[in-house]
């Protein structure tokens, strides 16, 4: 899936739906032999119902315009953050399944199917918090913020 300049319509779902197929298909879900049927690893959002952790979330978090590219042009320089949300049973796990996916990330930028061949470039990470639930049994989350350049126009 390449994210197009020339939808500009669906520039930033198509962004989030590239990355998250990304990681489906290249993180290891540690129970993907007990997972149900139907529930899934990697989400383009937050999970409304019942599910069984670890699971990672991907959502467009803002959108922001950095330069026009030339007088009389319709193109634009964007800046796409993104949250990359790791929800994990334990800190072990939740650590590393971030690691997994930032490593995937960066290591695919150059790839002949990689980020840069879907017209995101500029990969940086903006921070990584801990947001963990109390207890032994609460929930252990890492809220990974990523950044990519994209090239909007008409």
């Amino acid at each position: 899936m390449t994210v197009t300049t020339v939808a500009t319509a669906t520039f930033l779902s198509d962004c989030t739906i590239f990355l998250r197929d990304d990681i489906l298909n290249n993180v290891t879900d540690p129970i993907s032999s007990i997972r149900p049927t139907g529930e899934n690893f990697v989400m383009t959002s937050y999970p409304r119902r019942p599910v069984h952790y670890p699971l990672i979330t991907i959502q467009n978090i803002n959108i922001v315009e950095t330069a026009s590219l030339g007088f009389r042009t319709p193109h634009h320089l964007i800046e796409l953050p993104l949250e990359i949300r790791i929800w994990a049973r334990n800190v072990k796990e939740r650590d590393e399944l971030s690691q997994d996916a930032l490593n995937r990330l960066r290591n695919i930028q150059f790839t002949a199917t990689g980020t840069v061949f879907a017209n995101l470039f500029n990969f940086s990470v903006n921070s990584a918090v801990n947001v963990d639930e109390e207890g032994e049994a609460g929930i252990k989350s890492k809220v990974i913020e990523v950044q990519y350049s994209f090239i909007w126009g008409a």
